[in-house]
């Protein structure tokens, strides 16, 4: 029963060994397992650090140029308004400017000719009573010429005696 019991021991002892043997390997090869795992996620580790500091650099970069370059787009938006500014108020003068000037010229315009208009009413006044004048006179000389007309013939028809020393120097009918 000894011998029963020492080859029962050995059997499990070389079982055990086995076994011890194996789970030793296993160890072995987890324990590689777990070196590769962790130099894989040491690796992983750095690789996400350094892709956050590469991103850190990239948003601090980039913010800083895209808020750099706002700042100096709404800079030069601000001046274009400004110089628009400027140019609008600058029409709005010339034309405030020609506006009055041609409101003046309209009015100096008006004036000129309502004073002509009165110097033609005045001419045309002129014109008529000249006109009036001259009817009258024609008339006038119309019955002037008529009258003398008339005396001329009732000289004709008589001797005159006035004339008579005119007459006799000239070999007239009165000597």
């Amino acid at each position: 029963m000894k011998y029963n019991k020492i080859k029962k021991c050995e059997a499990e002892n070389y079982q055990g060994k086995n076994t011890n043997l194996e789970q030793q390997k296993c160890i072995e090869a987890l324990k590689i397992q777990l070196k590769n795992q962790q130099i894989i996620e040491s690796e992983r580790d750095q690789f996400k650090q350094e892709l956050e500091n590469l991103r850190q650099q990239k948003e601090e970069s980039a913010s800083r140029i895209n808020v750099q370059e706002y700042v100096n787009q709404i800079q030069e938006l601000k001046d274009q308004v400004i110089e628009k500014d400027g140019t609008v108020k600058m029409v709005q003068d010339l034309y405030y400017m020609r506006s009055t000037e041609f409101t003046d010229e309209i009015q100096s315009l008006k004036n000129e000719k309502q004073a002509l208009e009165k110097e033609k009413a005045d001419l045309c006044s002129k014109v008529n009573f000249q006109a009036d004048s001259i009817s009258q006179l024609t008339f006038q000389l119309q019955d002037l010429n008529h009258e003398l007309h008339l005396v001329s013939r009732q000289n004709q028809q008589r001797p005159n005696n006035n004339n008579r020393h005119y007459n006799n120097r000239r070999g007239g009918r009165f000597r």
